[in-house]
């Protein structure tokens, strides 16, 4: 997914001849700390809350008041404009074309859903997660473990714990009941650091013997 098919106009951008107080009350109305200046179409750079209470005059325009400009193309993918946000520390990232005219923004809240669209994190299933020597590391045994049990997996993340030789890689799984797959894996001798699965249905030799405890109970 690039950044042109998720990016939002929704959030108004300043120019240089806008004044530092009339900044601050689009920032105040749209609750962020920054916003994109744009001159022309052109995206210039992007202005802090930080930016505006250093000026001497907020009644002062904006002018040459940045020349912070972080932005990610058109092109980008929705990882690296996550890495980006990530780093700058930022909420929204402004988004340009080849020419560097503005197109929009990218917010944290934007990549928030489109990442959990993308790991099927609001899809019924289950979590496993495993520790694991990163050299062993065998991304089609464990496909293979998961399908062997009739399981199917929506996503599957890794990453390195730190200061050590070892990994975790973490399953989404398309099973509400995983215990033929945790126990396929133990076989293998997969370390299981942590796994969620919603609670087993009762079957109906399960059901019947609640039932009769329950009566049993009553007496």
């Amino acid at each position: 997914m690039l950044s042109k098919e998720f990016l939002t106009k929704k959030f108004p951008h300043l120019k240089p001849s806008d004044k530092g107080s009339f900044a601050l009350s689009l920032m105040e109305d749209y609750k962020v700390q920054d916003l994109p200046m744009v001159q022309d179409g052109i995206y210039l750079c992007l202005v802090s809350e930080k930016d505006i209470f250093a000026m001497q005059d907020l009644g002062q325009a904006l002018g040459s008041i940045s020349i912070y400009a972080p932005y990610a193309r058109e092109d980008t993918p929705l990882l690296e404009v996550l890495r980006t946000i990530s780093i700058e520390k930022k909420m929204l990232l402004p988004v340009v074309d080849e020419k560097g005219r503005y197109l929009g923004v990218i917010t944290a809240g934007i990549l928030r859903d489109k990442l959990a669209e993308m790991t099927n994190a609001i899809s019924n299933g289950s979590i496993i997660a495993l520790e694991l020597n990163s050299q062993d590391y065998d991304l089609s045994n464990i496909v293979h473990l998961a399908e062997s049990n009739n399981a199917k997996i929506l996503s599957l993340f890794t990453y390195p714990i730190a200061d050590t030789a070892k990994m975790v890689v973490l399953l989404k799984i398309d099973l509400e009941d995983i215990s033929a797959v945790l126990r396929s894996l133990e076989r293998f001798n997969y370390s299981i650091l942590y796994y969620f699965q919603k609670e087993k249905l009762i079957d109906d030799n399960q059901r019947k013997s609640l039932d009769e405890l329950m009566y049993y109970l009553d007496i």
